[in-house]
């Protein structure tokens, strides 16, 4: 008998319930491996900041992030996806405000929080106008804050 004959009949006597197990197994590898690797991509591309950023990086990349999803939302006319965002805001600069604790920093809060709190209010009531000029008051308090801390002097018009 040769050597082909030889296999096919071993193929051949190889019942289903014996393979059951083997393709089982295989699939069981392979769904084990993908999950593993998008796990892996997921934790490599968390937000698309490089793991090696700082964690003051990291929230003052999130705070980017939040005042695009206000812009965005407030561009659509979604004023309830503009005050989940402004309230999300509010979390990271009370988080910031804890962690940069500076008089520098402190003192210009003040203008973050309060914008904060006007585009939280007028989403909630509804008010497109007042929570367009709100955000934009938002966005000029990072704005001036970070000409304070990176460039030491306010922005100028």
């Amino acid at each position: 008998m040769s050597d082909t004959e030889h296999q096919g009949n071993r193929l051949a006597r190889l019942t289903q319930s014996e393979s059951f197990p083997r393709v089982a197994g295989a699939l069981v590898c392979v769904l084990i491996g993908a999950t593993l690797a998008l796990g892996v991509r997921t934790l490599w591309t968390l937000d698309d900041i490089p793991a090696t950023s700082s964690f003051k990086q990291q929230m003052m990349h999130q705070k980017t992030q939040t005042m695009v999803d206000i812009t965005d939302g407030l561009v659509r006319g979604q004023l309830a996806r503009v005050e989940e965002s402004a309230q999300r805001m509010a979390k990271l600069g009370k988080t910031l405000n804890w962690y940069m604790s500076s008089e520098l920093y402190e003192n210009n809060d003040e203008l973050f929080r309060d914008a904060t709190i006007e585009v939280i209010a007028a989403a909630q009531q509804g008010n497109h106008e007042a929570a367009k000029e709100s955000a934009l008051r938002l966005e000029r308090s990072c704005i001036e804050c970070h000409a304070l801390i990176n460039f030491a002097g306010p922005a100028t018009e």
